[in-house]
């Protein structure tokens, strides 16, 4: 057996030094944006009008014809967008591995694995500031569907009134899609603001330690979940900042099947992502001469859609 010493003589500090990584927050993109897969990079689909929310004269006397109702819908083909990166593995890190697992040391490492964690992340990452930015800019929502809370209104003063508001949001909602949003989405202020309001404290147990918890928001709040999106990014001064800013999001959000075959347009959702069957995956690694470096890639081509700007109901600044 060696002794911590002899260990430590032994162990590769470049190969020790890949224990020591950034993590990342959970990403919720495709909890608000369910994928919609197809196979081409482009597909049309049929969006229906309000034909079936509307009243008829349906009373029909004998011989007389019987009311038709004519369905509009307008074609929009919608695209994905092709991103991709690669993640340079120098063949003496691999050289390094490849060693550690001989010795069997502690630090022993699948350098592949770790490109490829690396690539997928990054590309990942991509995509929820894609969908959050979409999700969280105003000019997404229809008029009366955007509250920007300030003051007394916001969820982290003793005021504020988040229960009440996100009640009165989704009955906007229902008015105009026919049906109630299922999903509440939190940044992590948001999230913060609401689980230690006074109006959500008053539904809780007396006897509970601790704030509320997401489950029990998602029964205060009447929707089947809430999430939280606690990813970060870091901008070009290095700053960390939130993903999903200072914002909550309701929303319908519909069940897409593997295949898409569970989803139709008539059914309002707010919004999904086009995406190519497979995605993201891995391109086969090659090696750079020029960098003595083994290439490891990854590709993702989708593209997240509004397709229902009433179905969903932006709150800003809650904290």
């Amino acid at each position: 057996m060696m002794t911590p010493a002899q260990i430590r003589l032994n162990q590769n500090p470049v190969l020790t030094s890949l224990l020591l990584g950034l993590g990342q927050g959970t990403m919720v993109a495709e909890k608000l944006f369910p994928r919609l897969p197809q196979a081409l990079s482009s597909v049309a689909l049929a969006q229906l009008g309000s034909e079936r929310l509307k009243r008829y004269n349906l009373r029909r006397a004998p011989g007389a014809p019987t009311k038709r109702v004519d369905i509009k819908f307008d074609g929009k083909v919608y695209q994905v967008n092709q991103y991709a990166v690669e993640v340079p593995m120098p063949r003496e890190l691999l050289r390094e591995a490849d060693e550690s697992r001989r010795l069997n040391v502690s630090n022993h490492l699948d350098v592949s694995k770790i490109a490829m964690a690396t690539a997928n992340d990054i590309l990942g990452l991509d995509y929820e500031l894609e969908v959050a930015t979409l999700a969280t800019t105003s000019g997404t929502y229809a008029g009366g569907h955007v509250t920007a809370l300030a003051g007394g209104t916001k969820w982290s003063a003793t005021t504020g009134t988040p229960v009440t508001d996100i009640r009165a949001a989704a009955n906007v909602i229902r008015k105009k899609i026919g049906k109630r949003p299922n999903r509440l989405t939190l940044s992590p202020d948001a999230k913060l603001a609401a689980e230690t309001n006074p109006e959500i404290k008053g539904y809780l147990p007396s006897t509970q330690m601790g704030v509320a918890t997401l489950e029990q928001m998602a029964k205060i709040f009447e929707v089947d979940e809430v999430v939280c999106g606690d990813a970060v990014w870091i901008d070009g001064t290095d700053v960390g900042q939130d993903v999903w800013g200072n914002n909550a999001v309701l929303a319908y959000v519909p069940k897409i099947g593997g295949n898409g075959s569970e989803i139709s347009l008539a059914e309002p959702g707010f919004g999904f992502t086009n995406v190519i069957e497979g995605h993201p995956f891995a391109e086969t690694p090659y090696y750079e001469n020029g960098s003595k470096s083994w290439i490891y890639g990854a590709t993702f081509e989708r593209q997240p859609n509004v397709a229902y700007n009433t179905a969903a109901f932006l709150f800003q600044n809650p904290k």
